[in-house]
């Protein structure tokens, strides 16, 4: 027989104890990320995953019977596979980068959620402008914002005052964000204005304050970023918020109780203490509930950062070949039915890259957070408008592709006429379901208007287009008016 000393066998046990701990926490970690898979691949809009292998069988036959003249596949039945395609490849995009976003922390997690946010906005208009499609790249990601901030904000005020009647939200965040807006829309404005209204601007000198004015937007993000994560964060988070104000009461009851040098400071002193003791068991129960709410999020499954970054790069490769597939089919499905390339750029297309942010703005709405649910709406619009459109700006100079800040006039003015509308709305700090209903019904007109206006008239603002005398016999006739045609084709 062996005999151990003591301290051998609690070394041993200690050692034991460890091991078992660390293998229930790999075991803990294994089945955190399989339940969080679980519960993720369990929602509805997985569904939508079985057009992914369509998308890819319709191509294939495609290429099989001799491409689109064979006619076995029609361009429409492509499009329609590849835009049901993206959804979902979107949201779980999206997915993978808020569980990221508990892995890496704030500061790291801002910087994930700026690249990968919108990047299937970013991919669909690098495959446009590869392809030539300058405007519709222009009216796809003004579309985006004008989704963004009517009808998902729309949306989230409906479902908000259904649910409880009547909601507040946090107002600096709704203002600052439509400040920033109206700083993109003015930056927008200004190339626009200057193709309309002078007449000697030229080209490559809207180009040029173009690239200067999306650097600017991009510097103004990232001081946003600063704004809202660092300096003033306890204005936007309200965990910050509490824990500075609990600072500053126990630092005002500190001085309070070393001035306390006679019977008469004791007494005045008791009513402040006592009012700072309710205060301070309010402010308790108000973070007891606070944290419970935390709680409850913090609860949930989440994905280990090897899982969760292998299916972030494994859907955007996909989202990158199916948006290829998807501008592909555009123009001979709209030749084919009729519909305009304008409606298309600034209603259908948004959706492909917006839908998974409706539903998660919605079921946040519906659980009550109806500050992180208009950081989704409000939030996404003005990363649009300061990041995605300066990216955009950059990959067109580098791929030697003319596309500026210079929107067509009519975009611009819906634009600024959506900003003083949802301004108005949030004035008072509060939701409910009509206010909803005012935005929804506004997004209807938008969409409205650009399913109606034609692709002749939607051309870009201030470039001259070809014009032809159509009938030069009636000058001899007399008729001294010239009838003009304008051949430039849309997009």
């Amino acid at each position: 027989m062996v005999f151990m000393s003591s301290e051998q066998e609690d070394d041993d046990a200690t050692i034991a104890t460890d091991e078992d701990l660390s293998e229930e926490d790999t075991d803990t970690g294994g089945s955190d990320t399989c339940n969080g898979l679980k519960k993720m691949f369990s929602q509805k809009i997985v569904c939508l995953l079985i057009f992914v292998p369509i998308a890819w069988g319709l191509k294939l036959l495609e290429h099989a019977t001799g491409g689109e003249e064979g006619g076995v596949v029609k361009p429409v039945y492509n499009f329609i596979a590849n835009f049901f395609s993206i959804i979902p490849l979107a949201w779980v995009i999206s997915e993978s980068t808020e569980h990221l976003e508990h892995k890496v922390g704030p500061m790291f997690g801002a910087l994930l959620n700026q690249t990968f946010g919108n990047v299937v906005e970013i991919l669909l208009s690098i495959t446009l402008i590869s392809k030539g499609k300058v405007k519709f790249v222009q009216s796809t990601l003004l579309g985006a914002i004008q989704m963004n901030l009517t009808l998902v904000l729309g949306l989230v005020f409906l479902v908000a005052g259904i649910q409880f009647h009547k909601r507040k939200f946090n107002r600096y965040q709704a203002t600052y964000n439509l400040g920033m807006l109206s700083v993109a829309s003015l930056a927008l404005a200004v190339p626009t204005g200057l193709a309309v209204f002078d007449q000697w601007s030229t080209t490559k000198e809207r180009l040029n304050i173009s690239r200067w004015v999306a650097a600017l937007l991009m510097a103004m993000y990232f001081q946003w970023l600063a704004f809202h994560l660092c300096t003033h964060n306890t204005m936007f988070d309200k965990k910050a918020a509490k824990k500075d104000s609990k600072e500053a009461h126990f630092f005002w009851a500190t001085t309070q109780i070393g001035k306390q040098n006679s019977e008469y400071e004791m007494m005045a002193a008791q009513p402040k203490e006592r009012g700072f003791a309710q205060l301070s068991a309010r402010k308790d129960e108000d973070d007891e509930d606070e944290v419970t709410e935390d709680d409850d999020d913090e609860d949930e499954e989440g994905i280990n950062l090897c899982c969760a970054t292998t299916m972030l790069l494994g859907a955007t490769v996909i989202v990158a070949f199916h948006c290829d597939f998807l501008v592909d089919a555009l123009v001979p499905t709209c030749q084919e039915y009729g519909v305009k390339l304008a409606f298309v750029a600034t209603v259908i297309f948004p959706m492909v890259g917006n839908f998974s942010e409706v539903i998660a703005a919605v079921s946040i709405a519906r659980k009550g957070k109806l500050d992180l649910a208009m950081g989704v709406a409000i939030g996404s619009a003005t990363q649009i408008a300061l990041f995605v459109i300066p990216v955009v700006v950059f990959i067109a100079w580098f791929f030697e592709k003319p596309l500026d800040l210079d929107f067509e006039f009519f975009q611009d003015k819906i634009l600024m006429i959506a900003l003083f509308v949802v301004t108005l709305l949030i004035l008072d700090g509060e939701a409910n379901w009509l206010k909803g209903s005012l935005l929804i019904t506004a997004y209807t007109i938008i969409a409205t208007a650009f399913w109606f206006i034609h692709n002749r008239e939607f051309e870009s603002a201030g470039v001259p287009p070809d014009l032809v005398l159509e009938n030069v016999s009636s000058l001899s006739a007399g008729n001294n008016t010239l009838v003009m045609e304008d051949r430039r084709l849309w997009g």
